[in-house]
C-alpha cells in the first residue's frame, strides 16, 4: 500500500453523478474522487486536487446566523456584518462549521466511501447500463493516484457485471497502471500539451510518463479516447495540435480525439476554496477555431469530436 492510500479502505469522494451520457459509451455513473498530482491552470474542479476534505464556502448562501462561528474550535470564522468570514490560515478543515450550516454556505468537499458503498450506488442503475452499453466511469482528481483502492473497486464492479472506464491524466507509475488494465474497458486520456517543458509549466509535472503510459495502455488493447482541453494561448497552436495528431496516430487502440473547449466552470470553486483563479476568465475557444482544429485533426485520418 502506498503512502497515499487510506488504511481504512476508504477514499474521499466528491460526487457520484448518475445517468450521465458524456463520460463514455451508454448511460453511466460518474464517480468523482479527490486527490490529483497535477495542478492544471484551467482545472474545472480544484476541490478535487487535495486528497483530504476541504471547507467549501459560498458567501452568497450565508445568512449571517453565527452558528458556524460558535461551532468553530479554531477561531477561524467570524460574522462580519451579514456574512461569515473564513480565515483559511486558521481553518483545519474539521467540518464542525459545515455540520451546523443549514443554509449550505459551508460544506465539506469530500466524504469517505468504501468500495462496497460505491458499488452499491453503481448497482442502482445496472439495468440502464445493460440496455445502453454503459457502466461506471472513475474520474477525479486522479483515480490512478490510489491504485490499491481503484484496483479493488474495478474488480468489484467487474464482478457485478458492470462496465468500467477511467478518466485520467495518465500520470501514474507504470506498474500500478498495468495492474488495473485488465479491469478497464476504456480510457478517457487527457493530453494537456505535447512539449514536456510547457506541460510542466501548465500542470506542475512533465508529460513523459503520461505519454509512455498512454502508449502502453494502447498496446494492451484498451480503447483510448484522447482528450485535449482547448485553452486559447496555452495549448491551441497549430504546432501543438500537429504534435497531438502525430502522437495519436501511434496509438493502435485510439477511438477518437476529443476537443474540450475551456468553460471556466472551476472559477466559482476556486473562490469557494479561497484561492485565486489562475487564468483569465475571459478566455474562450471560438467555434470557428474549434472547427478548424477538428478539420486539421480529421485531415490526418483521425476521428474527432468537439465535446462542449
Amino acid at each position: 500500500m502506498t503512502g497515499s492510500e487510506n488504511p481504512a479502505k476508504q477514499r474521499y469522494v466528491l460526487n457520484i453523478y448518475r445517468m450521465t451520457t458524456h463520460n463514455g459509451p451508454g448511460i453511466r455513473t460518474l464517480v468523482q474522487f479527490k486527490g490529483c498530482p497535477l495542478r492544471c491552470l484551467w482545472c474545472a474542479a480544484p476541490e478535487s486536487q487535495a486528497p483530504e476534505p476541504e471547507i467549501y464556502y459560498s458567501p452568497s448562501k450565508c445568512i449571517g446566523c453565527g452558528s458556524c462561528e460558535r461551532a468553530c474550535r479554531c477561531g477561524a470564522i467570524a460574522v462580519r456584518g451579514e456574512k461569515a468570514v473564513l480565515d483559511r490560515g486558521l481553518c483545519v478543515n474539521c467540518g464542525d462549521c459545515a455540520a451546523v450550516c443549514f443554509p449550505g454556505a459551508l460544506v465539506m468537499a469530500g466524504r469517505p466511501m468504501t468500495v462496497g458503498e460505491i458499488v452499491d450506488e453503481a448497482k442502482k442503475d445496472k439495468v440502464f447500463y445493460d440496455h445502453s452499453g454503459g457502466g461506471v466511469t472513475l474520474t477525479g482528481g486522479e483515480p490512478l493516484s490510489f491504485p490499491d483502492f481503484t484496483l479493488e473497486l474495478l474488480r468489484a464492479l467487474k464482478a457485478e457485471g458492470i462496465g468500467t472506464g477511467v478518466d485520467t491524466s495518465g500520470y501514474a507509475p507504470r506498474g500500478d497502471l498495468e495492474r488495473m488494465i485488465p479491469y478497464i474497458d476504456f480510457f478517457l486520456w487527457d493530453i494537456k500539451h505535447m512539449d514536456p517543458g510547457v506541460h510542466r509549466e501548465l500542470t506542475g509535472v512533465s508529460n513523459e510518463r503520461i505519454l509512455e503510459n498512454a502508449a502502453a495502455a494502447s498496446r494492451a488493447g484498451v480503447p483510448i479516447y484522447l482528450r485535449l482541453p482547448v485553452i486559447p494561448g496555452y495549448n491551441d497552436s497549430q504546432e501543438n495540435i500537429g504534435a497531438v495528431c502525430d502522437f495519436a496516430i501511434t496509438l493502435p487502440s485510439l477511438v477518437e480525439v476529443d476537443l474540450l473547449p475551456v468553460h471556466h466552470l472551476g472559477k466559482a470553486a476556486y473562490e469557494a476554496l479561497g484561492r485565486p483563479y489562475p487564468i483569465p476568465s475571459s478566455l474562450t475557444a471560438g467555434e470557428e477555431a474549434l472547427q478548424d482544429m477538428k478539420a486539421a485533426i480529421m485531415s490526418r485520418g483521425l476521428k474527432c469530436r468537439i465535446v462542449a
